[in-house]
């Protein structure tokens, strides 16, 4: 696939379908976690992918096998809709989305909060190599990355590997978070 070079990195080129298929890979996802799908996991994740969540002590998910497993034993979960989904490429030719979630839970009230991707192309199409998912509402104890780790999930100027002219640039352009003074600004 045709690239850009920034500097001495060859950056990939994220086109219109690559970012319908990697919205569809994010909202899959929470489909195939929540529903307790194992079996669908390997449809969402790379076989060396891993999951981690900051609730509480965190967790780690290292691998598919085991997100099958977690996914297996998993009890009642709540309603993961992805939302506000920003796609870019970075300086290191990764491939980075960030997300909002919502998640009704059985009482009726909502959680909310933010999910970090790395994503990669594999023969089979688009996967998600690394997901974290950090709560923002309602406080809860968590034991979040430190500050620095979210600088990642930041888009900057030429990180987009979207061609300038493609209407997706101007909207992830517009929507991409740099105010400081923001939860993870």
């Amino acid at each position: 696939m045709a690239g850009h070079v920034r500097g001495a990195v060859m950056m990939p080129r994220l086109g219109a379908q690559d970012l319908v298929e990697i919205r569809e890979l994010l909202a899959r996802f929470g489909h195939v976690f929540d529903n307790g799908d194992a079996d669908g996991m390997g449809e969402v994740l790379t076989e060396d992918g891993v999951v981690e969540g900051v609730i509480g002590a965190g967790y780690t998910i290292p691998g598919l096998q085991a997100a099958k497993e977690f996914t297996r034993r998993r009890p009642d979960t709540p309603d993961h809709n992805t939302v506000g989904t920003i796609v870019f490429v970075d300086a290191q030719g990764v491939v980075r989305a960030r997300s909002r979630y919502l998640a009704p839970l059985g009482d009726g009230s909502v959680h909310a909060g933010d999910f970090f991707d790395i994503l990669r192309r594999t023969p089979e199409g688009w996967r998600i190599s690394y997901r974290i998912s950090v709560p923002r509402r309602p406080a809860l104890p968590t034991s979040p990355p430190p500050p620095e780790f979210f600088d990642a999930w930041r888009p900057q100027a030429g990180d987009l590997g979207v061609p300038r002219g493609d209407a997706a640039t101007v909207q992830l352009v517009e929507n991409a978070p740099r105010t400081a003074g923001t939860r993870f600004g």
